[in-house]
């Protein structure tokens, strides 16, 4: 009797705890090929980081040289999608394509090379989590394997989750998306429950970004200008605090006489937009930042890089 009671409570449990899921706004995932792949298959390209020249992943490239790569990140998703239908499955190709005309409009306007080309195709898919996959073909004499590991990434701070990784059962076929689709298919579960326990902390806890406030040669004002009753660094930090989760993330902060630079601020990632309750970006707290400072008679403009970090100029 005690189990049948204990087996009922954990079903009303899971009942409820799938309504909530679906009440939230659900997570955008895209899925990516891992850098160890790109960079074992030469579909890397150099970017200039101010001064500093980093590698970083070439995923038009990719799509385009290897034609089993699509449908490997497609049978990701459909993983995915199977298990939880809610989940938002965000294309690649699509998110490529939208960062390559956002490319050319800030080229017709003057250009702005501050990004990579992965952080604008991350940008442009306002993904929660990327999914990073990486497989090899493995031949064994007649026969073949797959392995495999994929990981769930932070699409705003890069931090990764969740690893699942192993070896596939030997076959003769040579077909990397089948081979990859059966070895895959037993580990999804825990992945997917990964993720989303991922993604609900970042509900609750709110999500990182980082913003770098500074003030151009041009500018009348100094972080320790009055700005109204306050100065602009107060200004700003307790507009930070006002749309952070209790502040949290505002303790790690640089800041000089012309520039302040928080390391984390954790968001909300539901908040009231134009009085209704909506799934908020960086973009959005930045704008709010601007606006804010606009009505203290201060001017800024704000650009995103990627989609978690902020940078504020104030002119």
């Amino acid at each position: 009797m005690k189990r049948i009671f204990y087996f009922l409570t954990l079903l009303m449990m899971s009942a409820i705890t799938v309504s909530a899921q679906k009440q939230m706004s659900p997570p955008h995932v895209m899925i990516v090929p891992d850098m160890i792949y790109c960079k074992t298959n030469g579909y890397v390209q150099q970017f200039d980081n101010m001064g500093v020249v980093e590698t970083v992943p070439d995923y038009e490239k990719a799509l385009t040289e290897d034609p089993s790569l699509h449908q490997v990140l497609t049978l990701v998703g459909n993983l995915i999608n199977d298990r939880n239908s809610d989940i938002v499955i965000v294309d690649l190709l699509e998110a490529i394509n939208n960062a390559k005309a956002d490319a050319a409009m800030a080229a017709a306007n003057g250009g702005d090379d501050s990004e990579s080309v992965e952080e604008a195709i991350i940008r442009a898919s306002e993904a929660d989590i990327l999914v990073k996959v990486q497989f090899d073909l493995l031949k064994m004499g007649p026969q073949y394997q797959v392995s495999y590991t994929i990981t769930g990434t932070d699409a705003y701070t890069n931090q990764k989750f969740a690893p699942v990784e192993g070896v596939g059962a030997p076959s003769t076929s040579a077909n990397p998306v089948q081979l990859l689709r059966e070895a895959v298919f037993q580990n999804m579960d825990a992945f997917l429950n990964k993720m989303l326990t991922y993604y609900n902390n970042m509900v609750t806890k709110g999500r990182m970004v980082t913003f770098e406030i500074k003030t151009t040669a041009g500018s009348g004002v100094r972080m320790g200008s009055k700005v109204g009753e306050y100065t602009l660094r107060e200004q700003i930090e307790d507009f930070l605090y006002d749309n952070s989760v209790d502040g949290k993330g505002l303790e790690r902060v640089q800041s000089g006489d012309t520039f302040m630079k928080y390391q984390g601020v954790y968001i909300p990632l539901i908040a009231t937009i134009r009085g209704r309750q909506r799934k908020q970006g960086a973009k959005d707290v930045a704008q709010r930042l601007v606006n804010y400072l606009a009505e203290n008679n201060v001017t800024a403009e704000y650009k995103i890089r990627g989609l978690g970090k902020v940078n504020i100029y104030i002119k």
